[in-house]
């Protein structure tokens, strides 16, 4: 039986999914319960991040009791890394 090289693969960082997803789409969540849906372009140590085509999402119920869903265009932004709680890392291009 071959003996096969358990670290032969490093395992991937987090910070190695995150330079896998430049130039792809990604869901951001901030302080305040904000999520943002953008294009990620670039970031920092800090985790401040420069996104373009930037959406900010908002989910509201209509008075049918149905969950909406509306967005708000705001263009190309740096969110800052401290103010944010998650990224989503999209896996495929919208």
């Amino acid at each position: 039986m071959e003996r096969r090289n358990q670290y032969q693969h490093r395992p991937q960082r987090p910070i190695d999914y995150l330079k896998n997803s430049i130039n792809k789409i990604i869901l951001i969540k901030v302080k305040r319960n904000r999520l943002f849906r953008a294009r990620l372009m670039s970031f920092d140590e800090h985790l401040n991040i420069y996104i373009e085509n930037a959406e900010q999402l908002f989910e509201y119920q209509d008075e049918e009791g149905n969950v909406r869903e509306e967005h708000e265009n705001l263009g190309s932004i740096v969110i800052r890394g401290d103010n944010i709680i998650f990224i989503n890392l999209a896996n495929a291009e919208r």
